[in-house]
């Protein structure tokens, strides 16, 4: 019973398998676009106030 159960789990999700992965690339390669650009956002803010002595 629990092989077939175990069957049916695997049958189910080794299919979409692919899909997922792709999905956890991109959600990485966002994560770092995100970091880089908090990076440049904090350089660029860093920047205005030597520039404008705020």
């Amino acid at each position: 019973m629990e092989i077939e159960t175990l069957g049916i789990m695997l049958g189910a999700v080794l299919p979409i398998y692919p899909v997922l992965f792709t999905i956890h690339q991109k959600i990485g390669k966002y994560d770092e676009i995100v970091e880089e650009f908090k990076k440049l956002r904090a350089e660029h803010e860093n920047h205005k106030e030597n520039y404008h002595a705020i």
